[in-house]
C-alpha cells in the first residue's frame, strides 16, 4: 500500500505559460517540487531539520506525461503520493487533475536519501516509513525506462551555470537541467508539435559557475519526433541524459 497523499490548488499565471497560453513543462515540474516540499514540511520534515540532520532527497529520475497543458488563469489541483521505499531509494507519483477532476498529466520519480556531508547514499531509515505512511515491506519497483545516450549529434549549445540556477543544497536545480534540455529543440519541431513526455535520469550534479553543454540528436518519425539529449560537463563528464518525445 502507498503513503500519505498531499494535495494543492494551483492557478496557472501568465509567467508561466508559453506563445500559446499553456503552462511551461518547468512550470510543472515547479509544482511538483513545491508539493513535495509542502508535503515534507507538513509532515515535519523541513528544511531546517534536512540541513540539521545533514541530509537530503536527491532526484535521480522523472518520467512526465503531458495530456493536455493546463493553460493561463486555469485551475488545477496537483496531488502527490509516496509510492515506496526500496533500501536508498524512493518512489513518488503524480497527478495533475483539471477542475472537473479529469487528470491531465501524471509522473513518476525515483528519489535518493543522501548525506550531504559525504555526498552518499543513505539507507531510509525506519522512522522514513512511518513518517511518510509506507509500509515497511512496501518496496514495490516503479519502471523508469533507460535511456540509451546518444552518440549522433544533431545540435549542440552551452550554457553557463547562473547563480538563479542553484537550489537551497547549493546545485543546479532539477528543473534547470529540463529547460536547458528543451532549449535545443529545432525551433520547428517546438513550433509544429506539442511536448508529450519527458524521461529524464540525473547522473552527476553541477554548480555555479561550472559550463556545461547540451547535446541533441533529432529522430523524426512518422508521426511524432524523438529527441535524445545528453548534458556534459567541460570534462566531457555525463551529468544528465534525457529524452523527449514530441507529438
Amino acid at each position: 500500500m502507498a503513503g500519505k497523499t498531499a494535495e494543492k490548488e494551483y492557478e496557472v499565471h501568465y509567467y508561466e505559460v508559453d506563445y500559446k497560453k499553456r503552462v511551461l513543462l518547468t512550470g510543472i515540474m515547479n509544482y511538483f517540487s513545491d508539493i513535495c516540499t509542502m508535503q515534507s514540511e507538513d509532515l515535519g520534515l523541513n528544511l531546517d531539520y534536512m540541513k540539521e540532520n545533514n541530509i537530503a532527497w536527491v532526484l535521480y529520475k522523472w518520467d512526465i506525461n503531458i495530456i493536455r497543458y493546463p493553460v493561463y488563469g486555469e485551475k488545477v489541483k496537483v496531488k502527490t503520493i509516496p509510492y515506496s521505499f526500496r533500501k536508498f531509494y524512493a518512489y513518488r507519483k503524480f497527478e495533475v487533475m483539471d477542475n472537473l477532476g479529469n487528470v491531465i498529466i501524471t509522473a513518476n520519480s525515483l528519489w535518493f536519501l543522501i548525506d550531504t556531508l559525504k555526498r552518499k547514499a543513505l539507507k531510509i531509515p525506519e522512522d522514513m516509513y512511518n513518517i511518510f505512511g509506507i509500509e515497511s515491506n512496501n518496496n514495490e519497483k516503479m519502471e523508469i525506462k533507460k535511456i540509451s545516450i546518444p552518440n549522433e549529434i544533431d545540435v549542440k549549445q552551452n550554457f553557463n551555470v547562473r547563480y538563479s540556477d542553484i537550489d537551497t543544497n547549493l546545485h543546479v536545480n532539477n528543473v534547470k537541467y529540463a529547460a536547458w534540455t528543451i532549449e535545443t529543440v529545432p525551433m520547428d519541431v517546438v513550433l509544429n508539435y506539442t511536448l508529450k513526455n519527458i524521461n529524464i535520469t540525473y547522473e552527476k550534479e553541477t554548480v555555479y559557475g561550472d559550463m556545461i553543454t547540451v547535446c541533441t540528436k533529432v529522430n523524426k518519425e512518422e508521426q511524432q519526433v524523438v529527441c535524445v539529449h545528453k548534458i556534459i560537463d567541460n570534462n566531457e563528464h555525463i551529468l544528465t541524459v534525457a529524452e523527449t518525445t514530441w507529438g
